[in-house]
C-alpha cells in the first residue's frame, strides 16, 4: 500500500508538463512480479485509475482547455494590437465599420426619413380596405364609397385650431383630420339579390378627397365635397352633385371662389332638385392673427374660498382672440341651388 501512494503521488506531480516524460518512463512492464503483485486491485481502490488512462485524461484535459482558450489572448496584449492595429484590433474595427456602413447605406436610401417595412408587410398594410356602403332612400341602389387603409403623414400633421372643444382645420374651413373617400362605385339592386355593373362616378379632377356624400330624396342625385391637393396641402372644399344613372359629375358653382364651410352644417337637400349650401362669405377677408403682447392680464381670484366643483372641456375660449377666431371659422353665407339637369 505505500507504493500505492508512492505511485498517486507521481501521478499529481505529473500534472506539470516537465514530470510527464519521467513518469512516462517508467518501466512497470519490466517491473518484477512482487512488485506487480503489490499493485492493489480494481475493486480495492474503485477511486484511482491506472496510469495510462491518467495520461490520457490529463492530455484530454489538456486538448480541451487549449481548445478552449485558443482565442484567448491577455488584456495588453488586446490593447497593444488595437492600438497598433494588429489582427484583433482590425476585426473589431472591421467588424463595426461594416455595421456603420449598413445602418449609413439604409438611412441614406430612405433620405433620413421614416422607415418603411419589407415589401411584403407593406403590401398587407396599404391594401385598401372594404368600402363604405350607403343605401338609396328606395333601397334600390347602394354605393361602394371606396378608401385608402391610412391617411397620409401630409394630412395629420396640418395645424389645426382648438376652439371651444371644436378642432377647426383653418386652411379647409372644415373639421381637422377628416377621413375621405378615394372614389364612388353605384350598383343597382337586382331582384334576385346580386348587384347589377357598377356605375363610377367620373368628371372628378385627380386625387380628388370625397366627403359628406348625401343622397337627394328621390336617389336620383348624389351630392358630396371635394377638395384636393394645391401647394403639397388640401384646398377648400367645393360642393359637387352626380347623376346617379349616368355617373357624371359636375361642381354645383361655376365661381372658383365660391366655397364650402364644413365647421358644422355644410348642405342639405330641400327637395328632389334643390340644396341649401353654407359657404364662405367672399367679403370675409383673412382670420384674425393673434397678437403679440395679450389685451390684458388673467386675473384669478378666490377671496371667499369658496370651492366649485365643475366638469373640465378640452379647448376653451382663453380670451379675445379665440372668440374673434371662432366666429371668423364660422361665418357663412347661404345659397340655394336649383338642380335641373343642366
Amino acid at each position: 500500500m505505500r507504493l500505492h501512494k508512492v505511485y498517486h503521488r507521481f501521478s499529481l506531480f505529473s500534472l506539470t508538463p516537465p514530470l510527464l516524460s519521467p513518469i512516462s518512463l517508467i518501466p512497470f512492464s519490466s517491473a518484477p512480479s512482487s512488485f506487480l503483485s503489490l499493485k492493489p486491485t480494481r475493486s480495492l481502490s474503485p477511486r484511482h485509475s491506472t496510469p495510462t488512462t491518467t495520461l490520457k485524461s490529463i492530455k484530454a484535459m489538456t486538448t480541451t482547455t487549449s481548445s478552449r482558450f485558443h482565442n484567448l489572448v491577455p488584456i495588453n496584449a488586446a490593447e497593444d494590437g488595437a492600438s497598433a492595429g494588429g489582427d484583433n484590433g482590425s476585426v473589431s474595427s472591421s467588424s463595426a465599420a461594416a455595421t456603420t456602413t449598413t445602418v449609413d447605406d439604409e438611412d441614406s436610401a430612405l433620405g433620413g426619413g421614416y422607415r418603411v417595412p419589407p415589401p411584403k408587410i407593406r403590401d398587407i398594410v396599404d391594401a385598401p380596405p372594404l368600402p363604405a356602403l350607403s343605401f338609396s332612400p328606395q333601397r334600390d341602389k347602394i354605393l361602394f364609397l371606396k378608401r385608402r387603409s391610412l391617411p397620409p403623414l401630409s394630412e395629420l400633421a396640418r395645424p389645426e385650431e382648438k376652439l371651444a372643444g371644436v378642432r377647426i382645420d383653418g386652411k379647409c374651413n372644415a373639421r381637422s383630420r377628416m377621413s375621405f373617400y378615394t372614389g364612388i362605385g353605384i350598383h343597382q339592386l337586382l331582384n334576385d339579390g346580386t348587384l347589377g355593373p357598377e356605375i363610377e362616378v367620373h368628371g372628378l379632377p385627380d386625387g380628388a378627397k370625397i366627403n359628406f356624400v348625401t343622397w337627394s330624396n328621390d336617389g336620383q342625385h348624389l351630392a358630396f365635397g371635394v377638395r384636393v391637393d394645391e401647394d403639397n396641402s388640401s384646398s377648400k372644399l367645393r360642393v359637387w352633385v352626380a347623376d346617379v344613372e349616368t355617373g357624371k359629375s359636375r361642381p354645383v358653382f361655376q365661381s372658383p371662389d365660391i366655397y364650402l364651410n364644413a365647421v358644422f352644417d355644410n348642405f342639405v337637400w330641400v327637395d328632389n332638385v334643390s340644396l341649401l349650401v353654407c359657404t364662405i362669405p367672399l367679403s370675409r377677408g383673412d382670420p384674425p392673427k393673434k397678437p403679440l403682447v395679450p389685451s390684458g392680464p388673467k386675473i384669478q381670484s378666490n377671496e371667499q374660498k369658496n370651492i366649485v366643483q365643475v366638469r373640465t372641456f378640452q379647448d376653451l375660449l382663453k380670451d379675445e382672440y379665440d372668440e374673434d377666431l371662432l366666429s371668423t371659422m364660422l361665418l357663412h353665407s347661404l345659397f340655394w341651388f336649383l338642380w335641373m339637369g343642366q
